[in-house]
């Protein structure tokens, strides 16, 4: 439920840095900014939107810091509401002591994402474009703020709204019949009507069909490296992550759990994740981490299975290999440097038709050709970041699927010749299931959960 009253938070990250914000908003927030913050000239109360006035802040007749407000009036702020920003240096203590102030004169402390919430809520923002704010903070990759830019902007929302109109007015002709029942539904208009359900049909199919590539540049590719101990993992680890992230070493068993990272290779972000090596052990610390390393194989997107090519294919390394056939596998030969005693024609006929690169990673030999292997095998949609209308999140996607099979059944009862009534039930239920996805008539527990998963201060 919407609350009017007045909040604030920090607008920047904790700790130390140059500038520390603090975000005011509602209907009293300039009040509340005038109680704290004392302006070289004029009173904080008049100023205009998109103003900005330089002072001090103040609590109890002692002065916090020196500080720039900024004010910008409703309806034209992020949130719809009046905001004040208090900007001042932005070492811990002073940015404390200036919420602290802030709090004390009136405003209450935001809940996470309660400001984008708000947005919302005031009409400035829809539920996808509110999603979008989100993926621009969290994105790891080029393509994956495009994508979120291009959310924001509205690019989801203007085809649902256009896709939402037209069910709309489909709907409307339809219930003519219903107010004119000595009007049948003419030959003409029943073609008319399925080459518009067709049409919306074919659009959601195909959004529907991108909507893995959408979650691939949002999310990352969860890739987890894996192998037998001492056939290269960690390095591995720390050749994509370009930093010693992992610990490297002749002792099998070194890596007892997993260990996880981002990264970005060929322009796809990876959700990387280093894993114990596989084998038989009596130690129960390194069973566990075995166990994990199994566990994420098997929730894996792509696995970068190393192979130790120094040495002929153990009895281990082969059986380890055909446990990995019909998997999304690219299998690394690594130690070339040392001369290589594997072949690939070994390799697939344990694990299959998957791609078999030879490289050295301790000197970057062959490795350049794992990335545009692995863009090659998970990136199924070509994407125009910031330009493609796409799907970002299961949310989004769900709704998805639930207006296009609404829009099959609306396509089955038209004909099978069932009444107008009938046909027009399910375009509204299609009708609401894309309302959904921009959050029209959206619950409130769920607007809560979305915007509970976002940062204090935005």
């Amino acid at each position: 439920m919407y609350r009017e009253d007045t909040i604030a938070a920090l607008a920047t990250p904790v700790g130390q840095g140059g500038i520390g914000i603090v975000r005011i908003s509602g209907r009293e927030a300039l009040q509340v900014a005038a109680r704290v913050f004392q302006p070289r000239h004029g009173r904080v109360t008049e100023m205009k939107g998109y103003r900005a006035a330089y002072g001090h802040i103040v609590e109890n007749g002692q002065r916090v810091d020196e500080a720039i407000l900024l004010v910008m009036r409703a309806p034209k702020s992020y949130t719809g509401e009046d905001v004040a920003e208090l900007q001042l240096h932005g070492g811990m203590l002073a940015v404390e002591a200036a919420l602290r102030a802030v709090l004390r004169a009136g405003a209450r402390a935001a809940e996470r994402g309660e400001f984008t919430e708000r947005a919302f809520l005031n009409g400035r923002l829809d539920l996808a474009q509110a999603e979008a704010v989100q993926d621009i903070i969290a994105a790891r990759s080029k393509t994956a703020l495009g994508v979120a830019v291009g959310q924001l902007g509205g690019r989801l929302s203007a085809w649902v709204r256009a896709a939402a109109d037209e069910l709309a007015a489909l709907i409307a002709s339809l219930e003519v019949t219903l107010d004119y029942p000595d009007e049948d539904l003419t030959e003409l208009s029943r073609t008319d009507t399925l080459a518009a359900i067709d049409k919306t049909t074919a659009e959601l199919r195909a959004l529907i069909a991108k909507s893995q590539a959408g979650k691939i540049w949002r999310e990352g590719v969860k890739t987890v490296i894996s192998g037998l101990p001492n056939a290269g993992k960690s390095s591995l680890l720390n050749y994509l992550l370009a930093e010693e992230r992992a610990i490297v070493t002749d002792i099998p068993g070194t890596t007892r759990d997993t260990i996880s990272a981002y990264a970005t290779l060929a322009g796809v972000p990876l959700e990387l994740v280093d894993t114990a090596g596989i084998r038989e052990s009596d130690d129960a610390v390194e069973q566990i981490g075995i166990r994990r390393a199994q566990a994420a194989q098997n929730q894996a997107d792509i696995i970068l299975a190393l192979v130790d090519g120094s040495s002929p294919l153990t009895a281990p390394a082969r059986t380890w290999l055909a446990s990995l056939r019909g998997r999304p596998v690219i299998v690394l030969v690594n130690k070339i440097d040392l001369g290589c005693r594997v072949t690939a024609e070994e390799v697939q006929a344990l694990a299959g038709d998957v791609p078999v690169h030879f490289v050295s990673v301790l000197q970057e030999k062959g490795t350049e050709a794992i990335g545009a292997t692995l863009r090659r095998l998970v990136v199924t949609e070509q994407i125009q970041a910031g330009e493609d209308v796409l799907l970002t999140n299961a949310r989004q996607q769900q709704w998805a699927e639930t207006a296009l099979e609404a829009l099959l059944a609306a396509r089955t009862a038209l004909t099978d010749g069932l009444t107008v009534d009938c046909v027009t039930e399910d375009l509204r239920a299609a009708w609401d299931a894309l309302g959904a996805i921009i959050g029209r008539r959206a619950e409130e527990d769920i607007v809560s959960e979305i915007f509970r998963r976002f940062c204090v201060g935005k």
